[in-house]
Order: C-alpha cells, then sequence, then structure tokens
C-alpha cells in the first residue's frame, strides 16, 4: 500500500511579481530545498514529484470600472516560459525547464548528482522525447498552442473554464461560472534527476537533500483571448469570425429588431453567427468572461462592456437536438449593453464581441498583471512494504560552457571527456537564452584524435547528422518520439508552420573508457553564441 507524503520547502517559498516590470523589479526567491528524513523507508522517486503553486493576478481593465462591469469578471490568461529573460520568444515546454540548476545529496553516501543548466538539458531532450501530441496536451508542460479556434484563441491552464450554465428549461443559472484558479507547476524527479526513476532506501542513504535554484524570471503572462473579432472559424467554410453577432433588424437579418425597451444582452440575447456541433471545444467565450462588444445603432457606431453571465445553446437556439437544430450560441450579459428608449423597434447591427484584456502594465499606483508564487512542496511515495535496494545505477551529466566571441564564425574547442561518459550533448543557444536555436551549419568531432564521422563534415539535418541523433538515442535506450527538430512557439498562428521554431540539438556517442577522452569539437555558423556540453555519465551508488 503505497502512502502519499508532502514536505514544504525548507525556505517557505513565496513570491509575488509583475512580468511587465521584469527589467526593474525581476523576482528574488529562487532557492528551495526539500529533506527526505533518514530512516523512513523506501521511496519510488519515479512516482515523487515537485510542485510549485502558481497562479495569475489580473489587473482590471480600465473600461471594467468605468463601465460597470461586473468586478469578478475573467480574463483569459495564462502562464508561459520565455526562452530567455527579455522574453523575445515561447516555446511549449516542460516544466523542469524551469529548473536552472540542480543538486541531490545524502548523508551516507555524499553528492549524488549535481547538474548545471537543466534549463538547457531538458530543452535539448523534452523535442525529441516527445511527439507533437504530447507537446500540445501534456498536463506536466507550460505554454499553449493556437489549434482550431485560430490565433489568439487558446485555453488557459489557470482559469477554469465553464463553457454554459442555461438548464434544458431555458433558465441561466448565474452562481454557475468560470473562476481563476491556481495551477501546481508539476516538476517529476525523473525530468531531474537519473536516479529520479529509482526506488531510494533511505535506511540505506540516509536522510536525502534536494536543492534547486529557480529561474522563475522567464515566467511571463500570456494574454490568450482579443482576436476573436477577426480570427475565423475554418471547420466546415464557415470562414465567419468567432466574435461575429447576428444583427437584430436590418437587410438580410434573420432576426427582428430589438424591441423597445429591451436590453442588449439581457433582454435581446446576443446570439452567434457560427453554427458550433461542438461549442464547449470550439467556442472561446465562456461564462464570467469579460467581453468588449461593438455595434451599431441608429446614434451611429458604439462600444460597450459587459461580462457574460450566461451561455445557452440547447433551449432557444435549437429547437432539436443537434445537428438538426440551429446550432448557434446565445450569449446574456450581466448588464445591459445598450437599452433602446427610442420608442420603437430599432435595428441593432454589426454586432462583434471580442475578449477584454487586462491590464499587463503597473500605473496610478496599481501593479500590472502579477504572477503569485504561492508555495513548494515535494510529493512522495512511500512503499511501506518494500526494502528498497542497497545500490542504484544510473546516468546523470557534468557540463562545461562557453561564450563565442562576436564576429566568430568557425568555433573550436577541446574538452576532457571523464572515462564513464557515454553520450555528449551539445546546445548552440543565443547569447544569455537557453534554447538550442542558434543556427549552425556544419560540425566536426573527434576522440582522442579519430574522427567520428570518416573525416566528413556533419551538415545540419541532412543524413548524417539525423544518423547521429538516431545512434545516440539507441545508446541511451531510448525510442525518439519527434525527429522533426522544431519546438512549438506560443503566440504564434499554425499557418503555413509558423508557430515552428528551429532547434539546433547536436547528439554523439562516446565510448567508455579507462582513462579520460580528449575530445575535439569544431562548429561553423554565421555566429557563434553560447555553446553548452552537456557529458552524460554512468555511475553507480
Amino acid at each position: 500500500m503505497e502512502s502519499i507524503i508532502k514536505i514544504a520547502s525548507e525556505q517557505g517559498f513565496a513570491e509575488t511579481w509583475v512580468p511587465a516590470d521584469i527589467a526593474t523589479a525581476p523576482p528574488t526567491q529562487k532557492l528551495i530545498d526539500f529533506i527526505i528524513p533518514a530512516n523512513t523507508g523506501t521511496y519510488d522517486l519515479g512516482k515523487c514529484w515537485i510542485n510549485v503553486n502558481a497562479e495569475v493576478v489580473p489587473k482590471a481593465n480600465a473600461n471594467e470600472p468605468a463601465n460597470t462591469l461586473n468586478s469578478s469578471a475573467l480574463y483569459n490568461n495564462d502562464i508561459i516560459a520565455k526562452t530567455d529573460v527579455q522574453g523575445d520568444k515561447a516555446i511549449m515546454c516542460d516544466l523542469a525547464s524551469i529548473v536552472r540548476n540542480a543538486d541531490m545529496f545524502c548523508a551516507n553516501r555524499g553528492m549524488v548528482e549535481s547538474i548545471r543548466r537543466q534549463d538547457t538539458l531538458r530543452q535539448l531532450l523534452f523535442n525529441v522525447e516527445n511527439d507533437k501530441a504530447e507537446q500540445h496536451d501534456g498536463n506536466l508542460n507550460l505554454g499553449n498552442f493556437q489549434g482550431r479556434r485560430g490565433p489568439s484563441n487558446s485555453t488557459s491552464q489557470v482559469v477554469q473554464i465553464m463553457g454554459g450554465n442555461t438548464s434544458v428549461a431555458g433558465v441561466v443559472d448565474t452562481s454557475i461560472k468560470a473562476s481563476n484558479t491556481s495551477r501546481d507547476l508539476r516538476i517529476p524527479l525523473s525530468d531531474l534527476f537519473g536516479v529520479g526513476s529509482a526506488l531510494w532506501n533511505t535506511d540505506v542513504y540516509g536522510a536525502t537533500r534536494i536543492h534547486l535554484e529557480l529561474d522563475t524570471s522567464r515566467l511571463r503572462i500570456e494574454q490568450l483571448g482579443g482576436s476573436e473579432d477577426t480570427s475565423t472559424f475554418q471547420p466546415a467554410g464557415q470562414n465567419k469570425t468567432y466574435g461575429a453577432i447576428e444583427p437584430l433588424g436590418g437587410a438580410g437579418a434573420t432576426l427582428a429588431p430589438m424591441p423597445n425597451g429591451n436590453d442588449l444582452g439581457v433582454s435581446s440575447p446576443l446570439v452567434t453567427q457560427i453554427e458550433y456541433f461542438d461549442y464547449e471545444l470550439q467556442m472561446p467565450f465562456y461564462c464570467g468572461q469579460a467581453i468588449e462588444v461593438a455595434f451599431t445603432n441608429t446614434a451611429g457606431a458604439q462600444t460597450g462592456y459587459a461580462q457574460i453571465s450566461g451561455i445557452e445553446y440547447n433551449e432557444g437556439t435549437n429547437s432539436t437536438n443537434p445537428p438538426n437544430g440551429s446550432k448557434k450560441v446565445r450569449i446574456y450579459t450581466a448588464l445591459s449593453l445598450y437599452n433602446n428608449a427610442t420608442g420603437g423597434a430599432e435595428n441593432i447591427t454589426a454586432i462583434s464581441i471580442k475578449a477584454l484584456k487586462s491590464d499587463p502594465a503597473t500605473g496610478g499606483g496599481v501593479p500590472g498583471d502579477q504572477i503569485r508564487i504561492n508555495n513548494a512542496e515535494i510529493v512522495l511515495t512511500q512503499l511501506p512494504s518494500v526494502n528498497g535496494p542497497d545500490g542504484i545505477d544510473y546516468r546523470t551529466y557534468s557540463t562545461e560552457e562557453t561564450q563565442g566571441v562576436a564576429g566568430l564564425t568557425s568555433f573550436n574547442k577541446q574538452i576532457l571527456v571523464e572515462p564513464n561518459a557515454q553520450n555528449l550533448l551539445v546546445a548552440h543557444c543565443p547569447t544569455g537564452e537557453t534554447m538550442p536555436s542558434k543556427a549552425w551549419t556544419s560540425y566536426r568531432m573527434s576522440i582522442d584524435n579519430k574522427d567520428v564521422s570518416g573525416n566528413r563534415d556533419i551538415a545540419y539535418n541532412k543524413p548524417l547528422h539525423r544518423d547521429r541523433i538516431a545512434r545516440t538515442f539507441n545508446n541511451r535506450g531510448q525510442n525518439i518520439s519527434n525527429f522533426s527538430l522544431n519546438a512549438i512557439q506560443v503566440g504564434a498562428a499554425q499557418l503555413a508552420d509558423a508557430n515552428q521554431l528551429a532547434l539546433y540539438p547536436i547528439y554523439e556517442t562516446l565510448p567508455l573508457t579507462q582513462q579520460q577522452k580528449v575530445v575535439n569539437f569544431k562548429l561553423e555558423a554565421a555566429a557563434i553564441q553560447d555553446v553548452i556540453f552537456f557529458k552524460e555519465l554512468q555511475k553507480s551508488i
């Protein structure tokens, strides 16, 4: 029978900061430590992880109070990770990528692992170990991708979405709505350490300390809505924008003009032009969301702001079950967008809606959108009836870094590699970044003065390069799940592969030897920047 044990970090890790102010007020909390007590039995480290609980604290849009928007309105934000502190690019990555350095040591055997630049190592491996579906849909990833709903219409992992709240009788229950929620950024120990998949016997190894340095300065807030009035719904050839609303009266309208005394959004709901077969999957709007509504009445073009109080699909707009009904959605707002006081029916045309965005900037003494770290804890799976092994074979890494000189196009480096190193992983990163996305054209490598490729240049993404990758993962005893050499970029559309960011990894096998190996490495590129060597070691404890 397994037991689940949670241990808080020694530092009481908690902090709040404004990502937009990162240049002047970066987060200061970086270190977290956990101690697994001695003589408490065996733990299955493959079922253990570290939780860093985080949430977004949005700043209300300036139009919210001015237009009496309900104070509990929600904004469609998410937490993502940039490849650098400046925040130029963001990619789908695993949560271990926010760990810069990781150490693990125990009282009885000393240092177990000490891995520098864990952030870059994980991004070297994540894209190859996970296929595109796993990168899109994995629960242990950071980032969001623009899928079937088009540009800037993604799903947040820190908003508990409620797509509909109308009963079969057509009654809206306003107590059912979406809510902001915190998210556990779950980092499996198996993504950090070679022993992270082993049975760990504290009776043998004693008290065990796990020490991590996080790079939370790369975390950002991504605003996921605001383009619904321009992005189109492509399936079934409808080619209509998500925000397009049926006009009330006017030429060609299917709905009658708004009666005198009616309120737009309340007694006269907003009806989508799009016909949804699965509106909870395809429609980007949800109950409780803050929206901006554009429309034209007899006085001209108008803009209103409101909160969605109800979404109705199965009554009113659908006389029978789909696919025979109209499949259009009625959207109700908490407050009136406009009251018809003309004395007669009025045409309301050119209606469109889009998500209202929160305010990322600090101003007026009020901080902009914030990321809040609430706590950090380790979750352990204890095996009370299991006596773990006295020894473990595992792989870990030693790291060597170097920086290119401005204008350098040919880089030569000699490194000494441990006898127990069986693979070499090389990342070429833009200066100051963590992602191996800096282009190179070819490389050469020799081990103890023997060229590994028969005195041939290994050109990027050519058959010889791909063969070297396959050899390395075969040497690791690991299958390749994704051979595209492209990461998924956050905030870019799928159209024409615009969301693909090219990666330039290098993977090479090494022989196990009795003495240190001398590796000569030569890299050709338009501009050499940060080069990081990860020497994969076979060790025992």
